[in-house]
């Protein structure tokens, strides 16, 4: 009996354990943006939470304050049913609200007429869900150091940030005015979290960190991490002369690590300013904090949890991952989507970055063939773009990264050097398109029609719309006459071609172009675009 009960414990403890993770990773965020909360628009938050890490909790609350765009009288917020409420507040008065799916509708006294302020304040405690496979499937990670000490992660980019606090869990609205966060934890405790530190306050057995950050920030880039860390900082100089501070949190276990990373994390910072402009965030800071996942783009604290994997590029010391999340700071921090279906340009152009950091320790020619080695693994099974008003999960793919970087890699040779990166440096620079103007394809692609006088239009629907690629179709007319031709599109692409006396640059299109070679023609040998290259015999 007794063997058949603890059978019967441990069957229903692993079923109600896998229904809960089940549950913890069914969460998204996107689409179409609910009618009611398209009523407001989110100003600022304020984050008040305790992290208990030995009990798996947060309790707290969290101030949203938002500007009413159209009459109401509710305010729609996104919160996981994994927290009870215990109190809400509109205007520092007790207000009624009710429990929808994984929200709360909050009543208002009377209509709130468009451009008045209100701020709901949600008072709400609970387990924190916990991440089965950060931070892909995420939520809280709790796990320990080395040292048996506590280390609480979060990551949230596909769940959104209704799994720790009540928001509006919508990628077109971001915080325009900041956020700031009162993070308590027990004593010996760091919150490391966005923004700059204002101060810490010590009470019986708990610490608060006061973190603030004014600059707009992504829902998902709302972050905090706790654990046992020490703290190495640095004044960096940006591209534009403006001083900022760089901060490296890690393990106490890891202490010696610090000077290495410190000097990994400025490569990279000034790798990526080179390209992309100055550090969009530089008012506050460029931090980096330790984590127990791989890594996310947190703004102003990049999570990083790549073991010190240094690999060489050129004669640099180089962490891919580090130096990716950086560069979310400019495509995903800057620039963020207000529609997922377009994430491709948060995770393609940040992925392209990486590559021009082979470009630039490695030299022009590790460039292109590290580029044709990503190539060749592209399946191309996915469009990038499949349809508008995208949740998270269904815009998720990994030819977002891989293709959408080799799109902007064919960008380059379309356009030209000078005039991709200019243009490229100008849309990042520019006021609506960056912060708290989020962005779609359409509005990338009017801005580098605009700025280059050319039509890209066709481009971008051939690579982002569908899984078509050029066809490129090299006919023999006679011993040293060739026709070449890309009878599967309808517009023109230029492209090298090498023949056996040098290199051409030609307007390829269905009509075909004759080219004078005894041996046969290379054409995009060096792989600016993804293609096909189809032989046959053809007739003068």
């Amino acid at each position: 009996m007794k063997k058949s009960k603890t059978l019967l414990l441990a069957l229903f403890s692993f079923a109600s354990t896998t229904l809960l993770a089940q549950q913890q990773n069914n969460w998204t965020w996107g689409g179409p943006l609910d009618p009611e909360q398209a009523k407001y628009d989110v100003k600022h938050y304020t984050l008040r939470l305790a992290v208990a890490p030995q009990q798996k909790r947060i309790s707290g609350s969290v101030d949203v304050r938002v500007k009413v765009l159209e009459p109401t009288d509710l305010i729609r917020l996104n919160l996981i049913d994994a927290y009870t409420v215990d109190a809400v507040k509109v205007n520092g008065k007790k207000a009624g609200f009710t429990r929808t799916p994984d929200g709360l509708d909050v009543q208002l006294r009377k209509k709130v007429q468009p451009g008045q302020v209100v701020t709901v304040q949600v008072g709400y405690a609970g387990l924190a869900p916990e991440a089965v496979r950060p931070p892909w499937q995420g939520g809280f990670t709790f796990a320990q150091d080395a040292n048996g000490k506590h280390w609480v992660g979060l990551s949230s980019q596909n769940e959104g940030a209704k799994i720790f606090m009540p928001c509006k869990d919508h990628p077109s609205d971001e915080p325009d005015e900041g956020v700031t966060q009162y993070i308590t934890v027990p004593a010996g405790y760091v919150a490391a979290a966005n923004g700059l530190l204002q101060g810490q306050t010590q009470q019986n057995g708990s610490v608060t960190y006061h973190w603030q950050s004014n600059y707009t920030t992504n829902n998902y880039g709302i972050n905090f991490t706790v654990g046992d860390f020490v703290a190495l900082q640095r004044e960096y100089t940006t591209i534009e002369g403006n001083k900022m501070p760089m901060v490296v949190y890690l393990l106490r276990q890891n202490e010696s690590k610090l000077p290495e990373l410190m000097d990994v994390l400025e490569t990279s910072l000034r790798t990526q300013e080179k390209y992309f402009g100055e550090y969009p965030f530089w008012k506050e800071k460029a931090g980096v904090v330790e984590t127990p996942y791989l890594g996310m783009e947190h703004q102003t604290i990049n999570a990083y949890g790549n073991k010190f994997r240094f690999t060489k590029v050129g004669q640099t010391t180089h962490d891919n991952l580090l130096y990716h999340e950086l560069g979310h700071e400019w495509w995903g921090n800057k620039v963020s989507v207000r529609d997922w279906a377009d994430f491709w340009i948060q995770e393609g152009l940040c992925s392209y970055g990486d590559w021009l950091f082979v470009e630039e320790h490695a030299g022009h020619e590790a460039y292109l063939k590290h580029v044709q080695q990503v190539a060749r693994s592209i399946p191309n099974r996915t469009p990038i773009i499949q349809r508008e008003n995208m949740d998270s999960d269904e815009a998720y793919h990994g030819e977002i990264y891989t293709k959408g970087a080799h799109v902007m890699h064919s960008l380059r040779f379309l356009l030209g050097e000078e005039l991709f990166f200019k243009t490229i440096r100008g849309f990042l620079s520019s006021p609506a398109h960056t912060y708290a103007n989020q962005v779609k394809t359409a509005d990338l692609q009017q801005y580098i029609t605009e700025h280059t006088g050319q039509d890209i239009a066709p481009f971008f629907d051939l690579y982002l719309r569908t899984t078509e690629v050029p066809e490129v179709l090299v006919q023999k007319l006679g011993a040293d006459s060739y026709a070449i031709s890309i009878p599967n599109i309808n517009f023109a692409l230029p492209m090298d071609v090498q023949t056996d006396t040098g290199t051409q640059r030609l307007t390829l299109s269905k009509e075909p172009q004759q080219v004078k070679s005894a041996a046969p023609p290379l054409v995009d040998a060096q792989g600016w675009y993804l293609k096909r290259i189809r032989t046959e015999k053809g007739t003068l």
